[in-house]
């Protein structure tokens, strides 16, 4: 056939001009996407995904405890948020085989799926939370628990989220195997804690006992310590990759452990179990005796031996073991405390009618 003749130029010409039309367009989606990525580096790891699969999990489970008027499954859902968002973001990693990640997965799955287990479990057996009293009837107070539980996933889970989606793969180092060690001793403390404590509360003889066996003979909330660990070792294992990548705005990961801390030293952990909260400990003077001892010789966080914790200065064990005077039981305050109830509740007896007051 005839190359050189027109009609068949004329198809050259047209495929030239097709071939280059699609390189343009193909170099302005790759520019594109490198604007993208150099403006918003949050989303080349997964996070905005993630956010995104943290809210839609805690709208649905929370739809369905304002239908039902329960909140038992709000710590399953947290710990089944924190499983989704691991496997997710490492099933989307650009190297599967990406040692660190995988192992950075699994234990703390492992760990969340142990949590989220025992969680439902005591939740259903003491047959409610007292947490939700106020807030079960009141959708928009209800829903705030579970913005905040959103917000709490999301944080505590970057560093995980950031090993799996950096795409970063350095030799594992001494830093990946401390944090591996921290997040295993961290779930083991917290196992035992647990089961440890499940059992003394068991026992109807232990009824207005504290709990010092075991890991509780050396820490006042040995579980609390095994969260901190965890989230610690996560952040560790994050270090090689941001190192490697010379990602120093990740190093925000560290988040995570400090704000689990917060948490459960100064908000709902430590605080919502001791300082006035010691009362049902002190309704004796045997009992009083008894805690008083276990909390003067026993950290509230940081594990210490009670022949060594006992013997150290105050300003020790509050830089050291973290002990903060707002867990002390003041008696005074309590006295307090309790004559404002009783003048409260005079009032409403003699403001009642005498209907009311017969019915009484």
């Amino acid at each position: 056939p005839n190359v050189d003749g027109p009609a068949t130029q004329l198809g050259i010409q047209k495929e030239l001009h097709i071939h280059f039309r699609l390189r343009r367009q193909f170099s302005s989606l790759r520019l594109a996407k490198e604007c993208v990525m150099g403006t918003s580096v949050i989303d080349s790891n997964n996070f905005v995904l993630s956010l995104l699969v943290t809210v839609f999990i805690q709208l649905a489970f929370y739809v369905g405890a304002v239908i039902t008027r329960s909140e038992n499954l709000y710590d399953f859902a947290g710990g089944l948020n924190y499983i989704v968002v691991f496997v997710l973001t490492l099933g989307l990693a650009n190297d599967v085989s990406n040692t660190r990640g995988i192992v950075l997965t699994i234990m703390t799955s492992l760990s969340r799926a142990y949590l989220a287990g025992f969680l439902l479990f005591r939740v259903l057996t003491r047959k409610g939370d007292a947490r939700f009293e106020e807030a079960r009837e009141n959708p928009l107070k209800f829903l705030v628990f579970w913005v905040f539980q959103m917000a709490w996933v999301f944080l505590i889970s970057s560093p995980v989220i950031y090993v799996n989606g950096s795409g970063a793969d350095p030799e594992l180092g001494a830093s990946d195997y401390i944090g591996f060690i921290l997040v295993g001793v961290g779930t083991l403390f917290e196992v035992a804690a647990d089961v440890q404590k499940f059992f003394f509360r068991k026992d109807p003889s232990n009824r207005g006992k504290v709990c010092n066996v075991g890991v509780w003979a050396i820490s006042r909330h040995p579980n609390y310590f095994g969260e901190v660990l965890i989230w610690w070792g996560a952040f560790t294992v994050a270090v090689l990759p941001i190192q490697d990548r010379e990602d120093y705005w990740a190093l925000w990961v560290v988040l995570s452990p400090l704000f689990t801390m917060f948490l459960l030293l100064f908000v709902s952990g430590i605080p919502m179990a001791e300082g006035q909260n010691l009362k049902r400990f002190m309704k004796t003077e045997e009992s009083k005796e008894r805690f008083m001892e276990y909390f003067n010789s026993v950290p509230p966080l940081v594990p210490c031996f009670p022949s060594i914790y006992g013997i150290l200065p105050g300003w020790s064990k509050c830089l050291f073991c973290c002990e903060f005077p707002m867990y002390a039981f003041d008696e005074q305050e309590q006295a307090l405390r309790d004559a404002e109830k009783g003048q409260k509740d005079r009032k409403e007896i003699s403001s009642a009618g005498p209907e009311d007051n017969a019915a009484a």
